[in-house]
């Protein structure tokens, strides 16, 4: 016997469609636009919006990450497994280097339109290793430093680097997934 990914998705699907028919707190919970045989199957475009949304979510510094690519892939039709697994796939501690890149990401946009804070690497590493001494001991090295543009850098390059990821696993999938010819 065979396993097939779909088989067992569609299988699943009837399954539950039954269940939610008969039962009225399924159907309050549980909304017909997550049958969508979209969101489970393995379709070229689905895997690539899931995977899409998956690895935008993943490198984003917010908590619940899983859940916001789950629900953008309801929203856009993609492949809910396969966002889930992107977020997942995401080691731990990889802020260390993201934040930094996302930071440098928006702070070279802003201080090219002339509005950065012109912080530099050193003042950001200054302040990282006098962190260890707690946060007394950074402050007084960023007196001169405008923390509100800090954080618009930081959150510009976040949401730079989340969409340009995303973009390029959607368009890397579709690139890689070529379609059967007939």
């Amino acid at each position: 016997m065979q396993f097939s990914y779909n088989a067992l998705v569609r299988k699943a699907d009837a399954y539950l469609r039954e269940q939610r028919a008969a039962n009225r707190f399924l159907r309050a919970i549980l909304p017909l636009r997550l049958f969508d045989e979209h969101l489970w199957l393995w379709e070229r475009r689905s895997v690539a919006v899931g995977l899409g949304w998956g690895v935008a979510w993943a490198i984003a510094p917010v908590p619940l990450q899983t859940i916001f690519a789950a629900l953008c892939s309801l929203w856009r039709r993609g492949n809910i497994p396969v966002s889930v697994a992107a977020c997942w796939v995401s080691f731990p501690g990889y802020q260390v280097f993201a934040w930094p890149l996302q930071w440098w990401v928006g702070s070279s946009i802003l201080n090219a339109m002339g509005i950065g804070s012109r912080t530099t690497w050193e003042t950001i590493h200054d302040a990282a290793v006098l962190l260890v001494d707690g946060w007394d001991a950074v402050l007084p090295a960023l007196q001169g430093i405008e923390l509100p543009l800090l954080a618009a850098e930081l959150l510009l390059g976040c949401a730079v680097t989340c969409v340009l990821a995303g973009l390029g696993a959607y368009g890397l999938t579709l690139l890689v997934w070529r379609p059967k010819k007939a």
